[in-house]
């Protein structure tokens, strides 16, 4: 849960430092802002999802333990169908969370190869109106694909409760 409590930004200047220390030029690789953005939203998807998987009767699981089923099996076959919907809402949120995510990721993305926040604050920080109006474009795009996911979240409800409600 630390990435919660420390800024992204320190994050990101973390792998740039830890990565300098390593034999051989890691810095450059294409891995490194998926992994950066990773570390940042998995607490965030254990944190959604964990209340659920606590919340699986113990019942269920120790019948299929005493009904022959392996450990694996057992989270298989009961943990994750009741625990499915929460798992693909916390997926998908956390894809919008990586998607603007802009601390970490201005350290580590390469000018060949931006972020779109990253490419937004590239253009805002230019004059010129078509810059500042492609920026815009930008914000838009990051707008309607946050919007177009958080409609499939609210699609993934249960008949009784939201998920992505609180």
């Amino acid at each position: 849960m630390l990435p919660l409590g420390v800024s992204a930004v320190t994050v990101g200047f973390g792998y740039l430092v830890t990565l300098d220390a390593l034999p051989g030029d890691l810095r450059t690789s294409p891995l490194l802002v998926p992994v950066a953005q990773a570390l940042v939203v998995v607490p965030l998807v254990i944190r959604m999802v964990l209340p659920v998987l606590r919340s699986v009767d113990e019942r269920l699981r120790q019948a299929a333990g005493t009904l022959g089923a392996r450990p694996v099996r057992v989270w298989w076959a009961v943990d994750l169908p009741l625990a499915a919907r929460s798992l693909a809402a916390a997926a998908a949120f956390g894809f919008v969370v990586a998607l603007g995510e802009f601390g970490a990721t201005s350290f580590l993305a390469r000018p060949e190869a931006p972020t779109l926040p990253v490419a937004i604050h590239e253009l805002i920080s230019r004059p010129g109106e078509l810059n500042t109006q492609m920026a815009y474009a930008a914000c838009t795009l990051l707008m309607v694909v946050t919007a177009v996911v958080a409609a499939v979240i609210d699609r993934l409800r249960s008949p009784q409760a939201r998920v992505g409600e609180f």
